[in-house]
């Protein structure tokens, strides 16, 4: 009976020294899974172990940090940069490098995606329970390592799918982009992949870029001559076709001038001759003033209609 008495003061001395000033038991954690999140609590020992029985949870979540883990996703659509710079995403590079033609190619890619909650048709679990069960990791890991892989590969398939060379690249880089986001769309259809695209122009080895672009450059060059060239034979075309307007303008102004000519000499007879040599006449009398024309005395000559008090 003492022994007894004495077990009981023992197991009570040793609970009350367990707990914590708060009264929680140690190895109790909480955390809280802030709207736009979901969580999963995993049972990490005992016959609940394992991602069959894990619960979605949200809001102010109690589990024990010894037996159970609570992983946390985003379920909105959240945008990511791999990138070269330390400035964006992470300090180190986590920009894409693949392969076109042997040469390598770096890329700085924007990813966006999350994760759902949504329900597997016939099964008590949803596409977190598939993701977790598949990768074994949290969302950044999984974006570190699998996501980042993943398009890794897809763009180097889609680059030799579509017979790319580096040559090609400035021109292809959207049918390049919309190639790889339906490549990871198929590599991870457990995410949601709402959009990738480019954040920077694709990086080539230097001198592969300068042999690029002084090709481009000669292009643009013959494409710029032979502009000019059209634009000249144009100029040309159009001055010709204005002499050859102009030279018949002048032909058909001769003929109608030639034609008026000759219709004019046709109709040209002694009667009209006369009639009109009477019409200068009478047009002639009509403007007389009734005076002589006013004489003109030199030395040896005198000019004029008469002389004073002589005969017109």
């Amino acid at each position: 009976m003492k022994f007894t008495r004495f077990s009981s003061i023992l197991f009570t001395t040793l609970l009350g020294t367990s707990l914590s000033s708060c009264g929680i038991l140690p190895g109790t954690n909480v955390t809280t899974v802030e709207p736009g999140y979901a969580g999963l609590k995993i049972q990490l020992y005992g016959g609940e172990k394992g991602i069959e029985n894990a619960k979605v949870v949200t809001g102010r979540v109690w589990y024990n940090g010894y037996t159970e883990e609570v992983v946390v996703f985003p379920t909105f659509i959240n945008t990511y940069p791999f990138t070269q710079a330390a400035t964006e995403g992470s300090p180190t590079d986590e920009s894409v490098v693949f392969s076109v033609g042997g040469s390598p190619v770096s890329a700085d890619v924007g990813v966006s995606f999350g994760f759902s909650t949504e329900a597997l048709s016939g099964t008590t679990k949803t596409k977190l329970h598939q993701f977790y069960e598949t990768y074994r990791k949290t969302p950044e890991q999984f974006r570190a390592n699998e996501l980042r892989n993943g398009l890794r590969n897809c763009f180097g398939e889609v680059a030799e799918n579509q017979k790319l060379t580096p040559a090609m690249l400035p021109m292809n880089q959207q049918k390049l982009v919309a190639g790889v986001r339906n490549c990871t769309e198929k590599r991870f259809p457990i995410i949601i992949v709402q959009d990738i695209s480019l954040l920077n122009p694709l990086r080539l080895p230097p001198e592969i870029q300068k042999s690029i672009d002084e090709q481009f450059a000669a292009q643009q060059a013959a494409q710029t001559a032979e502009s000019n060239r059209r634009k000249v034979e144009a100029e040309a075309a159009s001055n010709v076709a204005k002499a050859k307007g102009e030279a018949q303008v002048t032909i058909e102004q001769a003929r109608a001038e030639a034609e008026s000519n000759r219709l004019l000499a046709n109709s040209i007879t002694p009667q009209l001759l006369e009639l009109e040599r009477l019409r200068v006449e009478r047009v002639r009398v009509e403007k007389w003033n009734g005076q002589q024309g006013n004489i003109i005395q030199t030395p040896n000559v005198q000019l004029g209609s008469g002389t004073p008090g002589g005969t017109p």
